[in-house]
């Protein structure tokens, strides 16, 4: 009996993921609101061979400037759309997960392996599965993050090896990530530093800070600064909190933790409760702690953090769970990165199959189709759109008062009516201020949602007219200039 069970386990190790990569809906990965201006912009840039460093398709007739703090996703997602549509832009998502799964795994490795424990416990193998999932559906869509997520977690993994044994290997590695990161996602290369020092100041406690080291910490931090967008790229952060205008958006905004089913407030206290476990009077493992649990409770989008280095705290606790080694059956990494694959090439299948449609209930499909059908051809009509559909609006023919990207539409040159910046006028405008805005940014169409209030629509009609088109998504006033 015992003798079929162990030949069974090989299988049940490479079923295991296979399901749960499966149950990871392909579609869970579109349809986010900034994929289309990643995407436009992409395009731009392959097709006028440049950078850009200034808005497109706006109001402001492409005076703005713009800090190109994440042109490489931009033109990887475009390259891989143009060949293959959003099948493509899944394929990149499927990479990008695989790396990121393998690069979790080596967290717990180098986790245990720094303390002098056995590099291997099948219930990490569960534990990366569980965060694994957790990190694709709340935070896994078409944008930079993608890419991002996996390559800081491999810089993570990188500078603890180097920290254990010096080679040009891991040098060169981490000098290439930080390069690879301020030119891919430069909004999140603070994180490299900061880890970075983290780094120095513990070779430092421990007085283990070669020349090696030295010269490789500053070169990491060095080389973040060779990217297009120069300085203002890596310190990116600081122009989006200006004048806390991040706060605006839903995923900048701090997380509510008073809901106890709150997979977040979930991750939190069990979090908090490792920490007593996994410190291990490491300099090191305690300035990351205070990093992470900062970066976890501050934001929704900064919470990834947590999501992502809850493997290296946890690696170290499950030796301490009772009957362990119970569980600790042997199996082989081959089995589980096989497993992986086979999962995501089910995936990568079904949506090279039935390829995924945008959702006309959320973006303004019906709603722009009518729109340049009632535009001479060659022209851009001036759309103003919720903020989280323009960027829709403007990749499929439009120009818009403001798109996912903060940086150019906060700043002084784009006050208008109130004293508002363009970024706020987009934000706080479907409300009773709505004629004053198109009053001032003189709009060819008006989008409004069809869930906005009975009032506020009631509003608009006595100052635009009747909505000459009312479509799944909303409905499309055109603006009359002379009655304005």
């Amino acid at each position: 009996m015992m003798l079929k069970l162990k030949k069974s386990l090989p299988i049940l190790y490479l079923l295991l993921p296979v399901f749960v990569i499966v149950m990871m809906f392909p579609s869970n990965a579109y349809n986010d609101p900034d994929t289309f201006w990643h995407i436009e912009l992409g395009n731009y840039m392959l097709e006028h061979h440049t950078v850009l460093h200034h808005a497109i398709h706006t109001f402001y007739n492409d005076k703005l400037p713009y800090v190109p703090h994440e042109f490489g996703f931009q033109l990887i997602v475009a390259s891989l759309y143009d060949i293959l549509g959003w099948p493509g832009t899944y394929l990149l998502t499927a990479i990008c997960l695989f790396i990121l799964i393998i690069g979790l795994y080596r967290l717990t490795s180098i986790s245990r392996k720094e303390l002098g424990l056995g590099e291997h416990h099948f219930l990490l193998f569960l534990i990366v599965l569980l965060v694994a999932v957790c990190v694709y559906y709340y935070y896994f869509t078409s944008r930079p993050q993608m890419i991002s997520s996996f390559l800081i977690v491999w810089f993570f993994v990188y500078l603890r090896e180097f920290n254990l044994r010096q080679t040009k290997g891991y040098a060169i590695a981490l000098i290439a990530i930080s390069i690879g990161i301020a030119n891919i996602h430069a909004g999140v290369w603070p994180v490299i530093a900061v880890f970075t020092v983290m780094a120095l100041l513990e070779a430092l406690f421990e007085r283990s800070l070669s020349r090696g080291k030295l010269v490789t910490f500053l070169l990491i931090i060095v080389m973040g600064f060779v990217n297009v967008g120069g300085y203002k790229s890596i310190f990116y952060i600081f122009t989006v909190t200006k004048n806390h205008f991040n706060l605006m958006i839903n995923e900048w905004q701090p997380i509510n933790f008073a809901s106890p089913t709150e997979p977040r407030t979930i991750l939190l206290l069990v979090f908090a409760m490792l920490l007593p476990f996994c410190i291990h009077r490491k300099p090191f493992r305690f300035m990351l702690m205070l990093g992470i649990i900062f970066l976890g409770v501050s934001s929704y989008k900064q919470n990834l953090f947590m999501w992502l280095f809850f493997p290296y705290f946890a690696g170290t606790v499950v030796d301490l769970i009772p009957y362990n080694r119970l569980v600790n059956i042997p199996y082989k990494r081959y089995v589980f990165m096989l497993g992986i694959t086979v999962g995501l090439s089910a995936n990568i299948f079904y949506v090279f199959i039935s390829p995924p449609t945008i959702d006309s209930k959320k973006y303004p499909v019906d709603e722009m189709d009518y729109v340049l059908a009632h535009t001479p051809g060659g022209v851009r009509p001036k759309v103003l759109a919720p903020y989280g559909s323009s960027g829709y609006v403007m990749s499929h023919g439009a120009d818009v008062l403001c798109d996912g990207r903060q940086d150019p539409f906060v700043t002084d040159e784009t006050k208008g009516v109130f004293n508002y910046t363009a970024f706020e006028r987009s934000m706080k405008g479907f409300s009773e201020i709505l004629p004053d805005i198109v009053a001032y940014d003189k709009p060819d169409y008006v989008l409004v949602r069809n869930n906005s209030s009975s009032r506020m629509y009631q509003g608009w009609v006595s100052a635009f007219g009747t909505p000459v088109f009312k479509g799944r998504y909303g409905s499309v006033f055109k603006i009359d200039s002379v009655k304005m």
